[in-house]
């Protein structure tokens, strides 16, 4: 996942304003399309400085709504970007600012905010309805590259273009603003005139200090009664995996899910090439500097109606009975024999379930829920959901390995709810079907409800091209290599190769056929 597909949630900003359409004409090769360009107002800490220069920048994101970041959607990219320096946003106060002549980095006193302003535009966008969202990087370690580096930190400042301000400065969940490009059609969905469409005006503040770091984990353990998996870096799941029990006993229904066991910052793995010093200890380090002082994973109660409060409604798909928690797991399928990035087509993911201790205190966990743990647990469910990213026409799918427990419970008894709540989300309509999981292995995620995510695997522990692998494995070229971040999540083989056979994968959940040119 990255920066363009995952931001955050708990963000504060001012009402936005839309001008009226004008006309936007791009290149004559690109056909009609739209903009949108506004303002964005920093008030926040002083931006940090180094070598003469200020560090980080604006990032102003715009996604398609039927096309959201996690944990709103399955979005895996912007609709388009743009980057407001920090030179151009401070340019007006850059006479009070601190510079160290020795190099070093000099921050402002987050007791004496500043604010600033500047100008952005995104686009150009085909017909739809699109998001802004945004971040200011204070410390100048974004870097859209790397999955490492791709999502605002600790103390970087968020912001967006909301319309519930007041009622987010109380501690709601932010509503963002809707933005049409386009003229309705016949059908009620939204065309490009010819002119092309230019919606200015649109106000994005960054006034929200990000409390946290990004949720860095490795795995730890792996619970598992019945697929028979006892290595954590090993985890496999059947294609075809049923849950023995799904039923109101929560310690009996835990039992049935292969569970996963986080562990928060990276493991006191021992390089014997390097001094024997750990993961923990070197990746604190360049070329990495991660933030592992003090790791944690952080429960939290999520609000998935999106009322700014916690309620019985904000349960899990499954049950009424079970509330929806932060870290979310999700796993999303990679492409045969790539370690990073996300399969090319459908995008294809399996959420998972996040068990609070276990699931019994799970099911009563408070609405203020808010405890930093050593671990999260993640129980994979047999099922996963499969949308085609680059045509937001088309149908998605969910996909459940089987219609009921081996006790013959039904896992879904009510498809009417779930397929209501997946179009919420998705802005699509969604079919459920029964078959057997697209096999491969998976990128393993954890996100909070801010956006701040953690991929595994990543950079620190898969080697570039250019890059040569050790034979130990410790290294890649002249930096260390952390394995515990060169981990998957396996969908394998079936136990019952005639049920996949009857019951095969659907082709929406396959990868599309290569073409020849």
């Amino acid at each position: 996942m990255t920066t363009k597909a995952l931001l955050f949630g708990l963000l504060l900003s001012t009402a936005a304003g839309c001008g009226d359409p004008d006309v936007f004409v791009p290149l004559p090769e690109f056909g009609p399309r739209g903009v949108i360009d506004g303002t964005v107002t920093y008030a926040g800490p002083a931006p940090c400085t180094q070598n003469g220069k200020i560090l980080g920048g604006a990032v102003i994101l715009a996604f398609d709504n039927r096309l959201l970041p996690p944990p709103e959607g399955l979005g895996t990219t912007a609709a388009s970007l743009d980057a407001v320096p920090g030179e151009v946003l401070f340019s007006g106060i850059r006479d009070q600012l601190p510079f160290a002549d020795d190099g070093s980095i000099v921050c402002g006193d987050p007791a004496t905010p500043v604010t600033v302003s500047g100008n952005w535009a995104v686009g150009p966008f085909l017909a739809g309805t699109y998001q802004i969202r945004a971040f200011y990087d204070l410390d100048g370690d974004f870097d859209p590259g790397f999955s490492i580096s791709n999502l605002p930190s600790k103390g970087d400042v968020g912001g967006g273009a909301i319309e519930n301000a007041a009622d987010v400065l109380l501690g709601a969940a932010p509503k963002y603003r809707e933005i049409p490009l386009g003229e309705p059609g016949p059908d009620g969905q939204l065309v490009m005139p010819e002119t092309g469409v230019k919606v200015s005006g649109v106000a994005v503040t960054l006034g929200l200090s990000l409390p946290l770091e990004r949720p860095l984990f490795h795995v730890q353990d792996v619970i598992d009664e019945f697929a028979g998996n006892k290595d954590p870096t090993k985890v496999s799941m059947p294609s075809d995996f049923q849950l023995d029990e799904f039923s109101l006993n929560p310690a009996v229904t835990e039992k049935s899910f292969i569970r996963m066991v986080f562990g928060a910052g990276l493991p006191a793995t021992k390089l014997p090439a390097y001094g024997n010093r750990t993961e923990a200890e070197l990746s604190g380090l360049p070329p990495f500097n991660l933030p592992t002082k003090d790791p944690f994973l952080l429960y939290s109660r999520q609000d998935v109606d999106g009322d700014g409060e916690i309620t019985a409604a904000d349960h899990v798909t499954e049950s009424t009975l079970i509330p929806s928690l932060f870290p979310v797991g999700v796993f999303v399928k990679l492409n045969d024999g790539v370690r990073i990035g996300s399969q090319a087509g459908p995008t294809i993911v399996l959420q998972g379930l996040t068990i609070y201790k276990d699931l019994l205190s799970t099911a009563t966990a408070p609405a203020n829920l808010n405890e930093p743990s050593a671990t999260a647990i993640i129980a994979l469910r047999p099922a996963v959901v499969c949308i085609d990213t680059t045509d937001t026409t088309k149908r998605g799918v969910l996909l459940l390995t089987r219609p009921d427990d081996s006790k013959g419970n039904l896992l879904v008894e009510d498809e009417g709810p779930v397929k209501a709540s997946l179009f919420t989300i998705f802005k699509r309509d969604f079919d459920i079907k029964y078959g057997c999981l697209p096999q491969g292995n998976y990128s393993m995620n954890m996100l909070y409800g801010t956006g701040q995510a953690w991929t595994v695997p990543n950079e620190t522990g898969v080697c570039a091209i250019n890059e040569e692998p050790a034979d130990d494995g410790q290294t890649c070229g002249i930096r260390p290599r952390f394995a515990s971040q060169d981990v998957v999540l396996t969908i394998g083989e079936p136990t019952d190769a005639a049920y996949c056979a009857a019951n095969a994968t659907p082709p929406e959940c396959l990868p599309a056929p290569a073409t020849e040119e």
